[in-house]
């Protein structure tokens, strides 16, 4: 009498050459493991609400939870609060003058330090004072300055303005020297981001050159047009 169908199976998982069907789950069985994925849910929903409860949500939440897992969690939230504050602390382009220079920027310790050097009458630099406070404003850990140019380095010819410097722990880790390379008159506040990003002194979100991904849109805009113009040139030879 030869071998059943359950018993050749058995006999192939056991050596190998086949895999174990799934185990057949009771209805019991079935419950508990739905009941326990639902309590595993719910710990995690209420561990993320804690995580990221502000200071008056951990007061409103002292009746529920216990005292000490709440006080860690205010004493995190505190930490975290400085610390935002901490990095986040600038936020405008500050005008400092020649006796400021070395404590407001050189002897600065661990805060990326963008300074223009510029010079009334010059319209160039007023178009990157105006960008610097926009970026001022957008990124906050970094602290921007601008300073007179015969203030900051005597006899500094106005043929080099505007001129951009950045600093890191008192060393100048990148310049920008007039406006040639971002287009001149027609750099805008994006050039500038492009430009602070290479440099480090900025966390940006830009991922290319907005004046490479200015030119690809002109490319693009400009075949859809022939396209277009060639479509409608065929339409009118096909009506005649």
């Amino acid at each position: 009498m030869g071998l059943g169908k359950t018993e050749w199976e058995d006999i192939q998982i056991k050596l190998g050459n086949m895999e174990a069907p799934p185990k057949q789950l009771t209805e019991d069985e079935l419950f508990d493991l739905i009941q326990e994925a639902a309590e595993m849910a719910a710990d995690a929903e209420k561990n993320e609400k804690l995580e990221n409860a502000s200071l008056e949500q951990l007061k409103e939440m002292e009746d529920d939870e216990d005292e000490e897992t709440l006080e860690q969690l205010r004493k995190k939230r505190i930490a975290q609060m400085k610390a935002d504050a901490e990095k986040n602390k600038f936020g405008e382009l500050y005008h400092i003058s020649e006796p400021a220079y070395k404590s407001e920027v050189t002897d600065q310790r661990g805060i990326m330090v963008v300074v223009h050097l510029f010079k009334q009458g010059i319209p160039q630099c007023q178009l990157i004072n105006q960008h610097l406070d926009i970026l001022s404003k957008k990124f906050k850990a970094t602290k921007f300055v601008k300073i007179r140019s015969e203030e900051a380095i005597h006899n500094y010819p106005d043929k080099n303005l505007p001129t951009i410097l950045v600093y890191f722990n008192g060393d100048i880790v990148g310049q920008i020297i007039t406006l040639k390379a971002t287009g001149g008159d027609s750099t805008t506040v994006d050039d500038i981001e492009w430009q602070l990003k290479k440099a480090h002194a900025i966390k940006s979100d830009l991922n290319e050159d907005p004046r490479i991904s200015a030119a690809k849109k002109k490319s693009q805009k400009s075949r859809y047009s022939s396209n277009a113009r060639v479509d409608t040139d065929s339409e009118e030879e096909s009506d005649d």
